[in-house]
């Protein structure tokens, strides 16, 4: 699997808010959604309902597929959506995002004076000192991804390499250095993992428990789980936490106050500053700690692949959470964001109508759309048939219908991944979103847990062509496509109408 960070152009729908009008009530905000947290109306802080408004249309298209957002201004929120099936209780992986909770860990342990930034593996890791690099790469190299490690991550597969390892240490640490890219950054996320397993090692006992008491547990973090690295429990430090948004939140909060939550000191003040600091040049960006800074720090955030994010703004005292199923892979713009959507605008005069309409539109994303009636006489022909899929470049090579009533079980069949089990989609004819539980998962990608289930949902958009829609609601991928049928050949498209694969029925 690539995780890779295309930068693109944001094109903007800018037109003029409604005005004001000083005879309107002051809107009022729904009590907070979670109690760490008082809301405010975005006018009272600032901001414009009728640019959020706008934002949210912008962020349900195509190539973003935003499946929530939270944004507070002042430690307020003033925006908190979902979009059907997604709902706020649902952790959801995250990621990349999860480099930066690591990255929080290993300040707390250098602050308890576990480790320090000058560390080197061999150091932590004796056992391993005799390998190629182990005394020379350090607890600061790896935070900053600067090395000098040949890993190639954004153009290859070295990360999904590294999860076939029994020994993930040992596969970073054979990597060759060049001495010439020796603190310059190169995106690794096996040295993000490496430094999951010192952190555990210089702490000496579980980092999961460890996370679990010293920073989820004062932050009123609850619904977490951590994809495990390896066969000996370590957690992954470059990907694998669930996190629900509004525990997303919770941490941007925490380093937008410089490391105190509620009156307490959770993460010193410094180590917010260093890792959210400009400390390595990449292209239009810089890199932190386990962070990404624009480069006059206007923004830092943690960023994850398919639009996980968790942005703060500091010089707005801004915080925007999202989670979505971006699998174009671009990434979201914090500047036009800023520019554009979270422009403060001053004098605050509440705007009713604006607001209304953003609670509306807030309303309309957590409400299923409307799907079609039709039934297609199809259905007794190709029920329960096989479909050959012809394409050796999809990731499946065949599928099968089975419907009954006013639902259909799509299963589609993996290629060449003999470790993989059918995809099984139970799905309604209807608007609403049919969630069955995913059976249970726990490998090196993926790790179910008592909320994990599969959304779906299918209609007819014509006698010859069904249309169905599917998701792991905690997952950040979708399995979205249409099938045309014309005799016995059946053509599987993208939601684009782009050719996914072609095949035969028998």
């Amino acid at each position: 699997m690539q995780y890779r960070l295309i930068s693109i152009a944001i094109a903007l729908n800018l037109g003029l808010s409604q005005a004001a009008s000083s005879d309107l009530p002051t809107p009022q905000m729904p009590e907070p959604a979670f109690a760490q947290f008082k809301t405010a109306t975005p006018e009272s802080v600032g901001l414009d309902s009728a640019q959020l408004t706008k934002m949210l249309n912008y962020l349900q298209t195509p190539g973003f597929d935003m499946e929530s957002i939270i944004i507070a201004r002042h430690g307020k929120v003033v925006l908190e959506a979902y979009v059907a099936p997604f709902h706020a209780d649902i952790p959801h992986q995250v990621n990349s995002v999860t480099k930066s909770f690591m990255a929080t860990l290993i300040g707390m342990l250098i602050n308890d004076g576990k480790l320090k930034l000058t560390d080197t593996v061999a150091d932590i890791l004796p056992q391993y000192a005799d390998l190629p690099n182990a005394k020379l790469i350090t607890v600061e190299q790896l935070l900053g991804m600067k090395s000098g490690l040949l890993w190639n991550e954004w153009r290859g597969d070295d990360f999904g390499e590294l999860k076939k390892q029994a020994d993930v240490v040992k596969f970073v640490l054979n990597r060759s250095i060049e001495p010439y890219k020796v603190n310059s950054f190169n995106y690794n996320s096996g040295g993000s993992d490496l430094l999951g397993v010192l952190g555990e090692a210089a702490l000496g006992s579980s980092l999961a428990d460890y996370a679990e008491q010293r920073l989820f547990k004062p932050l009123g973090i609850t619904k977490t789980r951590w994809v495990n690295l390896d066969q000996q429990g370590h957690i992954g430090g470059g990907r694998g936490l669930y996190i629900t948004p509004r525990d997303m939140l919770k941490l941007g909060e925490l380093y937008r106050q410089n490391g105190q939550w509620q009156g307490q000191q959770i993460i010193p003040a410094d180590w917010v500053s260093y890792a959210t600091s400009p400390l390595v040049q990449v292209i239009d960006w810089h890199y932190g700690a386990q962070w990404w800074v624009e480069k006059n720090r206007e923004w830092y955030s943690a960023m994850g692949y398919a639009g996980q994010f968790i942005a703060i703004f500091p010089q707005d005292d801004i915080t925007v959470v999202m989670t979505s199923r971006n699998q174009e892979q671009s990434d979201f713009g914090l500047s036009a964001l800023r520019e554009f959507y979270l422009k403060l605008k001053e004098p605050r005069v509440e705007n009713s109508i604006a607001f209304a309409a953003l609670q509306e539109k807030i309303t309309q994303l957590v409400t299923p759309t409307t799907t079609s009636k039709l039934r297609s006489p199809l259905e007794k022909t190709i029920n329960k048939r096989k479909i050959d899929l012809d394409n050796p470049a999809f990731w499946a090579n065949q599928l099968k219908l089975e419907f009954n009533n006013d639902k259909v079980t799509i299963t589609m069949s993996p290629r060449n991944r003999n470790d993989r089990q059918p995809y099984i989609i139970p799905a309604n004819f209807s608007d609403t979103w049919l969630q069955t539980p995913v059976s249970p998962v726990d490998n090196r990608w993926q790790k179910s847990g008592p909320e994990s289930m599969r959304a779906a949902r299918a209609q007819w958009l014509g006698n010859n062509t069904l249309q169905f829609e599917a998701m792991d609601v905690d997952e950040y991928y979708s399995a979205n496509y249409k099938i045309k049928f014309n005799g016995k050949k059946a053509t599987l498209l993208n939601m684009d109408n782009s050719i996914a694969s072609q095949g035969k029925i028998r």
